[in-house]
């Protein structure tokens, strides 16, 4: 007599769902940006533009301006993790107290903080690659690759600090936009721009308006937030 088991998944199997979603959902950058869920490898986006054309009030009809519709494609690249970890490794080692056998099963010792580790680190990559990938190399561009590429996108002079070069990004900000407008930077710049502002006596921002990586750029409404994905990009 033997208990059949072929139909059941795997432990680990139960959770592989909590883990992506955590993986995908947990890099800093991720809470500013929208879902496309359900894209397996392209997908446009339909943009559309109007140019309505105020006219003298006269009789007659005569048509002008424009509606015109432009496509981005969106691209996903697959990735996945693959790591092979053996009990047997630890069994001579200092934590080898912390393994527990029961009816020949093996429980690995601390599996919660490496799946959480593993976790951190997928999230550390996305963070990266989210602004920093190349199609050549990882599969899709970042955001700054794309920003590089575009030909409509505005450089703000740099300034004598980084202060001064994030109030420029501020002033290039078109004026239809500014109101949705955020600015990001590296989290290495938001502390040298955050000590700046505090050197100035500029006390009146909050640093916690969403967190302590974001603040309202004093005199202005537009937050603005440091994201590990920009370090040292300046």
């Amino acid at each position: 007599m033997a208990f059949v088991v072929n139909s059941l998944p795997d432990y680990v199997e139960q959770h592989k769902g909590e883990l992506l979603s955590k993986a995908i959902l947990g890099f800093e950058t991720k809470r500013y940006i929208n879902d496309m869920p359900g894209v397996k490898y392209k997908e446009a986006l339909n943009i559309l533009a109007t140019d309505p054309v105020l006219q003298a009030r006269t009789c007659g009809w005569d048509a002008s301006g424009n509606v015109s519709f432009t496509q981005r494609v969106m691209t996903v690249a697959p990735y996945k993790v693959n790591m092979s970890l053996c009990e047997e490794d630890l069994r001579k080692k200092w934590m080898q107290d912390e393994l527990r056998t029961a009816a020949g099963a093996e429980v690995l010792p601390f599996e919660e903080k490496i799946t959480d580790n593993i976790v951190k680190g997928v999230n550390r990559q996305l963070e990266d690659l989210i602004w920093n990938a190349t199609d050549a190399s990882n599969g899709f561009d970042g955001l700054l690759t794309i920003a590089n590429a575009e030909a409509d996108v505005i450089d703000a002079s740099k300034g004598a600090s980084d202060y001064e070069t994030a109030l420029n990004v501020y002033k290039a900000i078109p004026a239809e936009v500014l109101g949705k407008a955020e600015i990001f930077v590296g989290e290495d710049t938001f502390r040298s721009i955050v000590l700046e502002i505090t050197a100035k006596n500029l006390y009146h921002y909050d640093p916690k308006v969403d967190d302590a990586k974001t603040i309202i750029l004093p005199g202005t409404n537009t937050r603005l937030h440091g994201v590990a994905g920009l370090n040292g990009k300046g």
